[in-house]
């Protein structure tokens, strides 16, 4: 009897080891953080996810996040085949094209005789554009800018970076299946991306340079180029900032450029490298100041070489509001 007595309450204490240590390994395990009902794992390898958020709480939304969660296409695509005459500039079919804060970028041309576009870059040297798609609705400073000027993918072979994107009057295709999608675009587009609290010193815009050393694998593994993310000087030295990061699905859709030298401000930022990049791309989400009583500051997120180091952890902030768009 007493052995068996014995071995009984072995059996007995080995249960209660098993299941303290199962209800220590559950409750250690760290939940997954969720933002207005979507759930937000980090990313893993190559493979991207629907949502992410900063250090700070910040969102990192897919396409299909942005519809769930504010109801806007982050992006569409269209082709412009020809340009209509600019009062502006003695009726020839010749545009002006402009950054986030309405400074100049260049010009876009129209050739009807030989139908084909060209482009006078900021620095005055003319390049022809093989390919023009409209990309939907933008973020700029000024309202009316982001209401009514489409930003443009300009594909032109033979100049550094093989083109980039600007704004341009939306009354430049008028008229064209191009100026229907911009109009209809679904929320009229992402635009700026969420209101954040500044946490950082107010410093200008660097050249983020990650062309060089950084990357982004696609979702099959293939490496993928982020030399467009650098700054541009044929367009006035301009750097794009986005909707959305390289981690997410369809992503990295930029949404507005400004200048090298543009005061801007961090608001949030990742804790890690982005596993997709092999440890060697991050993004910051910054403010940019614009000097605009009407729009004082725009928001989107930059790309930056990683370092390595993990940012200490800090429990991002549960939202309990609809987030806030500028």
């Amino acid at each position: 009897m007493l052995v068996r007595a014995a071995a009984l309450l072995l059996v007995v204490g080995a249960v209660c080891v098993v299941a303290a240590m199962a209800s220590a390994t559950t409750a250690t395990k760290p939940k997954t953080p969720t933002y207005h009902g979507m759930r937000c794992p980090d990313p893993v390898g190559h493979r991207v996810t629907e949502c992410r958020l900063g250090v700070r709480g910040t969102p990192d939304l897919s396409r299909k996040g942005w519809r769930k969660v504010f109801g806007a296409e982050v992006t569409v695509s269209e082709p412009v085949t020809q340009l209509v005459a600019n009062p502006a500039a003695g009726n020839r079919p010749d545009w002006a094209l402009l950054d986030s804060l309405g400074q100049p970028m260049g010009r876009l041309a129209y050739d009807v005789e030989k139908q084909r576009f060209t482009l006078t870059a900021f620095d005055g040297i003319a390049y022809r554009v093989t390919t023009v798609n409209m990309r939907g609705h933008g973020c700029a400073a000024s309202r009316r800018q982001s209401r009514s000027f489409a930003l443009m993918q300009l594909i032109a072979p033979k100049m550094p970076s093989s083109g980039g994107q600007a704004f341009l009057d939306a009354q430049a295709f008028a008229g064209s299946t191009a100026a229907t999608v911009f109009a209809q675009q679904l929320g009229g587009g992402t635009g700026c991306g969420p209101v954040g609290k500044v946490r950082g010193k107010q410093r200008p815009l660097a050249n983020p340079n990650v062309g060089a050393s950084a990357h982004a694998r696609l979702s099959n593994g293939v490496i993928n180029t982020v030399t467009e993310y650098d700054a541009k000087p044929p367009f006035g030295n301009t750097v794009y900032f986005m909707s959305n990061t390289t981690s997410v699905k369809v992503g990295g859709v930029a949404r507005g450029m400004v200048r090298v030298g543009t005061p801007v401000s961090k608001v949030d930022q990742f804790r890690r490298c982005d596993p997709n990049s092999d440890g060697t791309l991050t993004w910051r989400y910054v403010a940019i100041h614009t000097g605009k009583r009407s729009r004082p500051r725009l928001y989107g997120w930059i790309p930056a070489r990683c370092s390595g180091a993990d940012v200490p952890a800090t429990a991002a902030p549960a939202p309990t509001t609809a987030p806030t768009r500028p």
